[in-house]
């Protein structure tokens, strides 16, 4: 029987135009994803957490980025039986926020049929469908993957279409 997962790294706290948080953009369509699928679900979060202003929190990613830093996580989960993953992070800095680069790192994919989905607020995927593919080699990356802006992810609007784009998965959701 497949089985699904739902991955994903979301930041609380100042968001870019949204304002101050306790739920973090791409949690809210995670947590949908969950929802309609009965997916599990994996959070990646950070040992050190990011800070809670918008300005703190670009500082940060944009140090690592430029250091290639692979910020160390907590937890895990074991992916070894799972067929579908929904896999999601916001766009920092026209890429994926570097403590998902240190999850997809520890893990294999191979096999796996992957829906990446992201936050932004401008930058579509920036790209990184390209280097999902690359850093999973022999997954199955699953079309162009999902991407709105963190402002829709909070409205009824927002939900109608994530809920849209899973109704055109149906044969890859158990």
């Amino acid at each position: 029987m497949s089985k699904t997962l739902v991955i994903y790294f979301s930041h609380e706290g100042e968001n870019y135009n949204v304002g101050t948080v306790e739920v973090g953009n791409t949690e809210l369509l995670a947590k949908e994803i969950v929802a309609k699928t009965s997916a599990d679900e994996f959070k990646i979060v950070p040992e050190n957490n990011y800070p809670g202003t918008y300005q703190e929190t670009i500082e940060v990613a944009s140090a690592e980025q430029k250091s290639s830093a692979r910020p160390k996580y907590i937890g895990d989960v074991d992916i070894t039986n799972y067929d579908t993953i929904f896999f999601g992070y916001p766009i920092w800095w026209e890429d994926l926020p570097m403590v998902v680069y240190s999850f997809i790192e520890k893990h294999n994919f191979s096999g796996k049929v992957v829906m990446p989905f992201n936050t932004h607020e401008g930058s579509g995927n920036a790209g990184t469908n390209e280097t999902l593919k690359s850093l999973m080699p022999g997954a199955i990356l699953k079309g162009d993957g999902f991407n709105m802006t963190g402002s829709i992810a909070r409205t009824e609007e927002g939900i109608k279409k994530i809920n849209n784009w899973l109704d055109g998965l149906r044969e890859f959701i158990v």
